[in-house]
């Protein structure tokens, strides 16, 4: 795939559908968004928003393999309470399709995490981090992606 993206699912992913979840995260927070509206017009819904638990403070003499081993874990739980979060809502028989932007660590993390269920909803996976932009930004970075990914 070009541009570093990656489709995990089988979905069909020519466009923003309406009911396709948007997963945007970062290492310190996450939102859930839906499009509420339609291929032509999308309308991104806040769903929820999920906050990555605090770090402990670092000290100037902790050797630099534990701050990078404690960042490892941080973002290991954050993906597992999203991927947790999505997991819940797919039993519900919502997010037929997922839409996941995330820096690289956290998406990977998440993509590890995803069962047979949830993996086949994905339609697009992108190593960004959109979670500062815009909701018209955001829809206009995953429509390009999903139109080059097609």
């Amino acid at each position: 795939m070009s541009n570093g993206q990656q489709e995990l699912g089988r979905v069909p992913n020519r466009g923003l559908y309406r009911g396709t979840w948007i997963v945007v995260a970062c290492s310190e927070q996450a939102m859930i968004l839906e499009n509420a509206g339609c291929v032509k017009q999308p309308d991104l819904r806040l769903i929820d928003r999920m906050d990555a638990l605090p770090h402990r403070p670092l000290h100037v003499n902790e050797p630099n393999a534990e701050v990078s081993d404690r960042g490892r874990l941080a973002t290991s739980a954050f993906a597992a309470q999203v991927v947790g979060r999505l997991a819940r809502e797919a039993a519900r028989g919502r997010a037929q399709r997922l839409v996941l932007a995330a820096e690289p660590p956290l998406l990977s993390a998440i993509s590890d995490r995803l069962d047979a269920d949830l993996r086949a909803r994905v339609v697009l996976s992108l190593p960004q981090r959109l979670t500062r932009q815009p909701l018209g930004d955001i829809v206009t970075v995953v429509n390009n992606a999903l139109e080059s990914a097609a």
